[in-house]
């Protein structure tokens, strides 16, 4: 699944996580009692919804009122619907228990929410391979649902509930292997302060596949401990960034109080841990020349023998583009490579490898000197983490052999600088956090 810089770029421009609305403030210490009255049934007298609560404050009264007002005109599923209702008529009056909110829908109000509330509901776009299975499903649900809430607030209203059993069974094979994973492999990359190098981000696929045809799927993100959650969607690549920090983690799981039933059963269970990952050596790749091949491969033996990833593969022309760049424009390279492989790769390596015969014992055993130079740059912002640089001796039967035996030792020289150095973040790879997986583990 490859990504490109722009795709990331576009998404940071567009992507706006949407706050969820709160639930009525019951965590205040104040007390709030609400109740609802049903229309009217009076046939000539006008049908309306009244909702009443009341609370310490007038404040906490009219959130409570409106609140008791949305699960009245959109039932049980309004509590958490992300839509916002218009308020009918708002009056709060004192009490000797604080404040009593009344809200009223008149006939007018009530029947233009009705007739809006179709376009009103919040509707994921479903393409591709969802198209001809869960598009026409939302519809079919869509409708059943204005279809309920007119039969239950309004007297005489006839409308059809559609079959939907069929079309439910046909979404849900074909969002079987839906899977919600981080964008960023490993986690959130973090710097050594702990600050965010990019916006936490998911990933949404379907098999081996971003799944790219549902673009407005919701997901909901909560941060591990306190904090409020965020509302997000993904966009037609499967990805939806998230703006909150890190932290100490966030959870993700589908938002199926946003769907309209039947819509929020269908979907497998979908759920992820975004937790910060401090960036380190152990996520490399190396820039060389093809003649460095015995260089390369001891100094990433002696880096896996001490706890790195196996190297990333480079294409050649971007080697020789990196190693060509300078300035910003080397910057923006690194960066982008560091978006490319999605978490990934943190530090690219560039070196440059030099030997030459020194001399012969005897008519076979020679000896080879070797020097190495390597720059070492994170990937994710481009900036440079220091130079290093070693030089040897080393003795073979023939030349070859003498020559790669002195490559080999300074690479495993270079291998012991990089591993030491503070600014790579070795040993911050080598401990990152149990405590915040344990925490992550826990909330999920």
């Amino acid at each position: 699944m490859n990504r490109t810089l722009a795709l990331l770029l576009t998404l940071a421009a567009c992507a706006e996580a949407e706050p969820v609305e709160p639930p009525p403030p019951a965590d205040t210490g104040g007390e709030t009692t609400a109740a609802v009255t049903p229309p009217v049934t009076d046939p000539f007298a006008p049908p309306a919804v009244v909702a009443e609560a009341t609370a310490d404050t007038p404040e906490l009264a009219v959130a409570a009122a409106r609140l008791a007002l949305r699960e009245r005109v959109l039932g049980a599923w309004g509590r958490e619907a992300p839509i916002t209702l218009v308020p009918g008529a708002v009056a709060v009056e004192s009490t000797e228990a604080g404040a009593t909110a009344r809200v009223v829908l008149d006939e007018a109000g009530l029947l233009a929410l009705l007739d809006g509330l179709d376009d009103r509901l919040p509707r994921p776009t479903f393409g591709g391979p969802f198209a001809e299975s869960v598009a026409p499903l939302q519809e079919a649900a869509i409708a059943n649902f204005v279809c309920t809430r007119r039969r239950a607030l309004l007297d005489g209203q006839t409308c059809e509930i559609v079959d939907v059993e069929e079309q439910v069974r046909l979404a849900a094979d074909a969002l079987r292997s839906l899977t919600l994973e981080p964008f960023w492999a490993g986690g959130v990359p973090v710097d050594a302060e702990g600050q965010p190098l990019r916006k936490p981000a998911l990933q949404l696929s379907l098999g081996p596949e971003a799944a790219s045809q549902l673009t407005g799927l919701p997901f909901l993100v909560t941060p591990v401990g306190e904090g409020e959650s965020l509302r997000v969607g993904v966009d037609a690549a499967g990805v939806a960034l998230v703006n909150m920090a890190p932290g100490e983690g966030l959870v993700a799981i589908l938002d199926r109080a946003s769907l309209v039933p039947p819509l929020d059963a269908i979907f497998p269970e979908l759920r992820t841990a975004l937790r910060p990952r401090p960036v380190n050596l152990r996520q490399w790749a190396l820039v060389a020349e093809p003649s460095d091949g015995p260089f390369a491969e001891a100094l990433g033996r002696a880096l896996q023998d001490r706890g790195a990833e196996p190297r990333q593969s480079l294409e050649a022309a971007r080697g020789r583009a990196l190693k060509a760049a300078q300035g910003s424009r080397r910057e923006a390279t690194l960066r982008s490579l560091a978006n490319e492989h999605q978490g990934a790769l943190d530090v690219v390596l560039v070196a440059r490898v030099e030997s030459h015969f020194a001399s012969r014992m005897g008519s076979r055993r020679t000896w080879y000197e070797a020097r190495a130079e390597v720059d070492a740059y994170l990937a994710w912002t481009g900036e440079s983490l220091g130079s290093f640089e070693a030089q040897g001796n080393e003795s073979g039967i023939g030349d070859a052999r003498a020559e790669e035996a002195a490559r080999v030792k300074v690479a495993e020289d270079i291998a012991g600088q990089l591993a030491a150095s503070p600014a790579l973040g070795f040993a911050r790879g080598a401990t990152a956090a149990s405590s915040l997986r344990e925490a992550i583990v826990a909330a999920l």
